[in-house]
C-alpha cells in the first residue's frame, strides 16, 4: 500500500511538472499575444484569416491542459495528449527552425532564451516525465466535475484574456502588462545590443530610438532628435532599427534622406523582438547606464519645449 502512495505521489509530481510548465508559458502567451501570433504568422502554414483564432485557441488549450495535468484530471486523456502535442511541437520546432521561417520554438514566448537544440532536449525530458507518471501510476483516479469546470473556466478565462490582451495593446500601443526587459529604473545591459552599437552609446546620457524607416509616425521625431542631437545641453541620440524589416541599404537610404546627424546602428529581428518592443517609434532616456524613461510614440513635452525655448531655427515637426 505504501509503495502504491509513493509511486502515485511521484506519478503525480512528474505529470504536474510538465502541467506547471504549459501553464506558465500559456499565461506568458496570455500577457503577450501578440508574440506567439507573429510566431504562428512566420510558420506560413494557416491561412491569414485562421491565424488570429488558432493561436488563442491554442493558448486556451495549454492552459487548460496545464491545470488539467496538475489536477490529474483525466489522465488517461490528458497525459497521451499532452505526450503527442509535445512530439508534434518538436517536429514543427525541428523543420521551421531548419528552413529559417522562425529562430526559435515559440514555445516560451520569449521568456527564457533557448536554443531550438535546448528546446527539443527539454521536450524529451518532458515526455520522458509523462510517460513516468503512466507507469508509476496505471491506474486512475474518477474524473470529478469541479475538476473539469475548473479545466474548462480556464480555457475559456485564457481565451478571453488574450483577446483582450491582444485589443488593449492594439487600442492603446502599450501591454496590459509589461513584461518587456527595457523597464525605468533598470540597469542597460549590452548584451541587448550588438558590440558595434554598445560602443556609439554615450552612457552617462543617451536617447535611443528604436524606429522604422517606413513609419510615418517615426519621420514626424526626425528633426526634434536631430536638434537634441545637435544640442551640448542635451542627451546624444542613437536610433537603432531592426534588421528584419530593413535592409542595410534601405537603412543608408534613411539616414541620407533625412540627412540624419545622429548615428543609426542595425540590430538583428531575433534581439529586436526579444526586447518587447510593442511599435516605433519607441524611445528610452539613458542617463549612467540607468534607464531613466520610456515612451512610445510620444515624445515628452518637456525636451519639445526646452528645444523651442532654445534653438527655433530648427523647424518642429509635431
Amino acid at each position: 500500500m505504501l509503495t502504491l502512495m509513493h509511486n502515485g505521489l511521484i506519478a503525480w509530481f512528474c505529470a504536474s511538472l510538465v502541467g506547471l510548465v504549459f501553464l506558465l508559458t500559456g499565461i506568458a502567451k496570455v500577457i503577450e499575444p501578440w508574440k506567439f501570433l507573429e510566431h504562428i504568422f512566420k510558420l506560413k502554414l494557416l491561412p491569414d484569416g485562421w491565424v488570429l483564432k488558432a493561436t488563442m485557441t491554442f493558448i486556451a488549450i495549454e492552459c487548460g491542459l496545464g491545470v488539467a495535468l496538475l489536477l490529474g484530471f483525466m489522465p488517461y486523456i490528458t497525459i497521451p495528449g499532452s505526450i503527442l502535442l509535445i512530439l508534434g511541437l518538436s517536429v514543427l520546432t525541428y523543420w521551421s527552425t531548419k528552413t529559417g521561417r522562425t529562430e526559435d520554438c515559440g514555445c516560451y514566448n520569449d521568456i527564457i532564451d533557448i536554443s531550438p537544440t535546448t528546446s527539443l532536449i527539454l521536450n524529451g525530458i518532458y515526455i520522458l516525465l509523462l510517460i513516468a507518471a503512466v507507469l508509476l501510476n496505471p491506474e486512475t483516479s474518477p474524473a470529478l466535475l469541479w475538476q473539469g469546470m475548473l479545466v474548462l473556466f480556464t480555457i475559456l478565462t485564457s481565451y478571453a484574456l488574450a483577446n483582450g490582451s491582444l485589443f488593449y495593446r492594439g487600442s492603446t500601443g502599450y501591454p496590459f502588462i509589461d513584461l518587456t526587459p527595457i523597464q525605468k529604473g533598470r540597469l542597460w545591459q549590452k548584451s541587448w545590443m550588438e558590440e558595434d552599437i554598445n560602443e556609439a552609446i554615450n552612457w552617462e546620457s543617451a536617447i535611443i530610438v528604436f524606429l522604422g524607416p517606413k513609419c510615418p509616425h517615426c519621420k514626424n521625431w526626425l528633426n526634434v532628435l536631430k536638434v537634441i542631437h545637435h544640442r551640448q545641453d542635451l542627451p546624444d541620440v542613437l536610433g537603432i532599427i531592426s534588421l528584419s524589416t530593413t535592409t542595410v541599404e534601405q537603412g543608408q537610404e534613411f539616414v541620407d534622406g533625412y540627412d540624419l546627424n545622429f548615428p543609426i546602428g542595425g540590430l538583428s529581428g531575433e534581439k529586436f523582438n526579444k526586447l518587447g518592443i510593442a511599435g516605433v517609434p519607441t524611445a528610452v532616456l539613458l542617463k549612467n547606464s540607468m534607464i531613466q524613461d520610456k515612451w512610445v510614440g510620444k515624445m515628452p513635452k518637456e525636451f519639445v519645449d526646452t528645444i523651442r525655448a532654445g534653438n527655433l531655427k530648427y523647424p518642429m515637426s509635431q
